[in-house]
Parts: C-alpha cells; structure tokens; sequence
C-alpha cells in the first residue's frame, strides 16, 4: 500500500520529510537548460535527489518451518547471518537456506517477499500480535506462496522422479499400482525405475518433512492464490502431490512402509495423507461448506502447534479450556446438526485441564473417531431436527434416548494391528453368534471392524473381505493366493485408516466399534442432530451424563433404531 500526503507549508514539509524512510542516490547531469548557453556561470545543482518508492501491491509470501528437518543433519538451533538495511541479522539456519536458494534460482531477485521471521519485529510483543492477527490476508493478498520444505538432501531426487511417474499415469493406471511390490512386473512396466524400495521411501520422507505437520502452514497453504514448491533446488508441482498423496492414502496404509522401507520410524514420521487433506481443506473453502471450520479441525488434528491455543487461534488472553468451549459452542451455533460431539473422544484422549466431556481436545495429535469427515453417509437419528442448550455455562443439554449398554470390550484395533493378537475379538464373535446363531456374526464382525465404509465411499461395503481379515490376520490354515494377499493387503490399508478404536458388544447382541475410551457400563444413545450413535457415561450423584466419544453401531447407523421411540431430555457435563 502506498499513501499521498497534502502538507500544508514548506515548514511541515520539511518536518513531516524527515520522518520517512528515502533512497539518496547520486545525480548524474548529461546536459544543461537551454540557459546553459549564456557565459553565465550555471546555479549550483545538488548531486543528490530523493526518490520515493511506491510499493507494490503484489508480494510473494514464504511459508516455511523456523525449525529445520532433522533429516537434513545439523543443529536444530543453528543459525544464519543475513544484511538487512546494511544491518547483519541472525536468522534460522531453514530461512536462511530458504533465501539462499532463492537468490539462486534469480526469480525473486529484487522482487519484494514477505517473511514472518524478518518483517514482524519479533522482540516487540504488541507488533507480533498485531502481525499474527491479519497473518490470514497476508497471505490471501500475496500473489504467490513460495512454499519452503527445506533444503534437498539424497532422497529428494528419487522423490521427485516418482512423483513424476505417478502422476503421468490415468486414473484406471494408477489404482492398479501396489506401492510395497518393488518386484512387480505390472508395477516396473507403469514406473520404470522409479519402482524402487529406495523411490518409495524417498517420496515418503518427503511428504514427512516438518512443512506438512504444523499448524500454521494449513492457513497460509489454503489462502494462497498461487503455490510454488521448493524443496532446495527442487520444485514440485502441488496438483501432483496431491494425486500422488490421495492415491497413498487409498491404497496403503503405515504398515506397508514400516515393514518395507523403515526400522521403528515414529507413525508422525509417515504424514503422506497431509497434502491431500490440505488440499480437501482448500476445496472446502473455496466452496463455502458450512462446516468448513469444523472439517479442517478434524482433517489437521494431528498438525503440530507449539502452543496449544494455536491449534484453533492465537489468542492467548484466556485458559485454553476457555478458548476450546468457546469454539465448541461456536462450532454447534453455525451448523445444523451435532457432528462436533462425536470429536470429544474420552478420557484416552484429553489433556487440556477444565473442558467439558462434549468438548473435543483439539491439542491431542493423534488420528481420533471413524476417519470419515463429516460422517455424511451415517443417519443414526434418522431425520430427528437437531436440538441442543447451553445450560448454566458449560452443560449442554440435549434430547434423545438409550438404546443399548456396553456388557463387554475387546482388544482396541491400533493394539491389534500392532500385536496381530484378536483373541478377546475372536472370543466377543463367537460367544454373540452362540447367543444369537440366525444372525451372521461373521459378516457383521468385519464390517463392524472396517464401520462398514472403504475408500470407494460406498456404505455398506459391497465386496466380501472376511476372508481378507483372516489372511491379514494369518487365521488361515492354508497358503492364500496371489489375490487374496493383495485383498488383505487392501484390508488392511482400510482397517488402519481408524486404529483409535475399540471392539465392543451390548446387552442386546449388537457389535459396535468406538472410542478407545469406551468401556463396560457406558450407554449408547441416538441423540437428536448426531448422525452417529454417541457413548455416555452416567455420573449417578448428579444425573447427568459424560460424553464418551462416537461410534458406529452395526445395523443402527440409518435411522433403525427410531422407530416409536420416546425421546427425553438429559444434560452433558
């Protein structure tokens, strides 16, 4: 932006000059006024002149980490030195690298930037949080965002050529492609060899750099206009990530490459469904949805922030629990029905001190509920209006009933994926089909596992994968096929999409798979506005109720249960 300022007399003007920032530059004089001519000596011309600059209304703007990625070697706290306004300055050692391979690319050669660590004046607390407070049309204004994953290190190559690879095949090719089958003649004919154990890893460590899992990179990734992507010398095509990254998250799961590719690498290492929730979150945007807010919340819950209130805003003036209640509460104003509800998962997954039980933990960073956003294709209250009140501050009130109650839980699903023992599951199955042998436990029992949905979006799932579990499982008593080891391995890349997840059975013979927090005793109720079942906990003394977390109950999520049901009014504590 740029302004014109009227001045009244020279004497303010010359007040007012000295108070802005100019560029002294040197006059060079090729030729004289036609007065020149005379033999008249020539009045004194000053050598200097100031210039004012207007600034542009375009800027590119860097997103980047202040930490660099341990893969890259090097002290975390390393730092580097800069001139700025012939004034050397201290920056990290990831900017500084960011800015170097800027000034060798040339593009951005005298072209004006915008950098947090360098245009906010970090030792002036007021400025920062003014800066924090418009950080959002920062980078909506900016005409591009120069994206900064790091500096290049062995792998970035081999990424970047499976990238590639990938993203030239069609859309019937690429599903085709098993990412752990290194020696697949189908695989080596669509990729070459970019085929390799040591491609796929490469594009893994990528898409598991720091850039991917902070918070604050979702808002200046979803508000950019345009997107370059460097990763050192390297730049990446954001569109093509992107396919790259929802075909990882359809057909692989976090086992494949911890058993192929890596030793005991930490599961927040393997963020290869990051860019394609970045760029759901833009869709969403972009389109208005009316639970925007809540889908990135969910989308981005395992997203590092180093405070906890910037999961959600950086306003540090009140408790978070405050902060968290009050978005909550928001969040259920601006929609039409309850889908916050089934985020507040339990006593498993709660850290933040003071917050209701209905209100989710935004803070814990782990991968919480069914996995679906917006759980569009359940309709456990049928077409029930949605209703909830505010009562004496935090308590919510609500209106539903209780159809069943937890008698007996199993192993949770991330206990069992990572020991392959489902004895107390085995167990839980059987014993329901003794009591119940016309219903088909079997079927219900893999379904419930998977709550009845794979990535093909289709509820219930159409294809039979009992089977499937079994040779995942290594249940067989025979050597499976060819095909059955890649249904089993298309299994469990379902099966792993939700592992925070617990087995259970009701008093009425029913499977369900919810919370991890769940337990014996808890209720499941149909509440008006939730489009899945929710878990409660009686607290006796006070009639009232702790909200447990969601869950999918097998042949009860469309709305069976509501016929002539009396609903009552309870309260959530």
């Amino acid at each position: 932006m740029w302004w014109l300022r009227h001045t009244h007399s020279n004497t303010e003007s010359e007040n007012t000059l000295e108070q802005f920032s100019y560029s002294i530059i040197p006059l060079h004089i090729h030729h004289r006024s036609f007065t020149s001519s005379v033999e008249e000596p020539s009045p004194a011309i000053p050598e200097t002149i100031r210039l004012l600059r207007i600034l542009p209304r375009r800027y590119d703007a860097i997103s980047y980490t202040w930490q660099q990625d341990e893969v890259n070697g090097g002290s975390k706290n390393k730092q580097g030195e800069i001139v700025c306004n012939d004034a050397r300055l201290l920056v990290g050692v990831n900017l500084f690298n960011c800015l170097e391979q800027l000034e060798k690319n040339g593009r951005h050669y005298d072209q004006d930037l915008w950098v947090d660590a360098i245009c906010i004046n970090q030792g002036d607390e007021a400025e920062r949080n003014q800066q924090v407070s418009i950080m959002a049309d920062i980078y909506k204004l900016a005409e591009r965002v120069v994206v900064w994953l790091g500096a290049a290190d062995e792998f970035t190559p081999k990424a970047s050529e499976l990238i590639e690879s990938l993203s030239r095949l069609k859309g019937d090719e690429i599903i085709t492609i098993t990412p752990q089958a290194f020696d697949d003649a189908h695989n080596k004919r669509l990729l070459g060899c970019s085929n390799s154990p040591e491609h796929w890893k490469a594009l893994a460590l990528l898409f598991g750099r720091r850039w991917f899992t902070r918070a604050w990179v979702v808002q200046e990734l979803i508000l950019a206009r345009k997107i370059t992507i460097l990763c050192g010398d390297h730049t990446f095509d954001w569109d093509k990530m992107v396919r790259v990254s929802d075909f990882l998250a359809k057909r692989t799961s976090a086992n494949t490459f911890r058993e192929h590719l890596f030793d005991n690498i930490d599961r927040h290492f393997l963020s290869y469904k990051n860019p394609t929730k970045l760029d759901a979150i833009k869709r969403d945007r972009c389109g208005q949805a009316s639970n925007a807010f809540l889908y990135t919340l969910v989308r981005c819950r395992t997203y590092d922030a180093r405070e906890k209130h910037d999961k959600l805003y950086p306003n540090y003036h009140g408790t978070v629990a405050k902060l968290y209640t009050d978005v909550a509460k928001y969040i259920l104003e601006a929609s039409e029905d309850l889908h916050v509800l089934a985020h507040a998962e339990g006593d498993y997954f709660r850290e933040t001190e003071g917050l209701p039980t209905w209100v989710p933990d935004w803070s814990v960073r782990k991968d919480l509920g069914l996995r679906i956003t917006g759980y569009t294709r359940y309709n456990a209250a049928g077409t029930l209006p949605c209703f909830y009140k505010i009562q004496d501050g935090d308590r919510l009130g609500l209106r539903g009933f209780e159809l069943d109650i937890i008698t007996r839980v199993g192993e949770t699903k991330e206990e069992v994926n990572r020991t392959k023992n489902c004895k107390d599951w085995l167990d839980l199955r059987d014993e329901l089909q003794r009591e119940y042998p016309a219903a088909d436990y079997k079927d219900a029992f893999w379904r419930t596992l998977l709550i009845d949905t794979d990535p093909s979006r289709t509820v219930p799932i159409k294809q039979p994968w009992e089977n499937a579990f079994n040779i995942w499982m290594g249940l067989c008593d025979y050597e499976p096929s060819k095909t059955g080891k890649q249904k089993a391995a298309e299994y469990e890349t379902s099966f792993t999409h939700s592992l925070n997840l617990r087995l259970f059975r009701t008093a009425q013979g029913h499977l369900g798979c919810g919370t991890s927090s769940c337990k014996k005793g808890d209720l499941v109720w149909i509440v008006q506005g939730s489009r899945v079942p929710l878990i409660l906990r009686l607290v006796p003394q006070a009639k009232t109720y702790e909200l447990v977390g969601g869950t999918y109950l097998h042949w009860f999520m469309q709305g069976e249960a509501l016929d002539e049901r009396e609903l009552q009014g309870f309260t959530l504590v």
